[in-house]
């Protein structure tokens, strides 16, 4: 495990929107005329955990960096990622540099989502049945009618993100993945049409090691000034 010096950490907060039914999987097993369950909380809301958001997030980073001519590793199998195959945490990808990587060397990620909660109790989910395809014959496949379960579009979730450490290179990469994983889908079921989101970021905390020591005062953009932001770092 490499350790590194707090140097920057920047919180970013704001709202993720379901454009479309989205449908965050539970992995539960189900029996036969059961609908594909969403995953939920202890209270029965639905939620979409950090790990989605940061793996979809990853993805579409890669795709951009390997767009740019960038040398990427190829995750999730760690024998071939960059904390296997490169000596030194300084010769790891761009995208290991920002989400982390494990092997032989490992480094945690720079950037943490907190699991996103809806704002509004979720009265009702949505089931939607479809049936499946066989595409060989282009017939209707044998126990083909499927159900499932997903948040209704117009759900929207409070989202926060915290980046520490990040370069202004990871750092730009890192918002054009976010802005990718609008275009591209999150969650299960896209090719039905689910999974289509909105992230609006409307506030970012800036603190550094002296903010915790009770030295400095921590820096807030939002409004007018962290659209400027954003759009010098794009």
């Amino acid at each position: 495990m490499v350790f590194e010096k707090l140097e920057k950490r920047m919180i970013f907060e704001g709202k993720l929107e379901a454009i479309t039914p989205l449908h965050v999987g539970s992995g539960e097993e189900i029996t036969i005329g059961e609908a594909t369950p969403i995953l939920k909380d202890t209270v029965g809301q639905p939620y979409i955990p950090g790990s989605s958001l940061k793996g979809r997030t990853r993805t579409e980073a890669e795709k951009i960096a390997k767009k740019e001519g960038m040398d990427i590793c190829t995750p999730p199998d760690v024998k071939t990622m960059c904390g296997t195959l490169k000596g030194s945490p300084k010769e790891f990808c761009i995208c290991c540099r920002i989400f982390g990587t494990a092997g032989t060397t490992s480094v945690a990620s720079k950037v943490k989502f907190r699991d996103a909660y809806p704002i509004k109790k979720v009265e009702t989910l949505l089931t939607r049945t479809g049936i499946a395809i066989e595409r060989e014959k282009g017939s209707v496949a044998p126990h083909a009618l499927y159900s499932i379960e997903a948040v209704p579009a117009g759900t929207i979730f409070n989202l926060e993100i915290v980046a520490e450490n990040i370069s202004n290179d990871e750092l730009k990469l890192f918002l054009a993945a976010l802005k990718s994983v609008e275009d591209s889908a999150l969650g299960g079921s896209s090719t039905r049409g689910f999974g289509k989101v909105k992230i609006n970021l409307t506030k970012l905390f800036t603190r550094t090691a002296k903010y915790y020591l009770g030295e400095e005062e921590e820096k807030v953009l939002e409004g007018e000034e962290l659209k400027r932001w954003f759009e010098e770092k794009r």
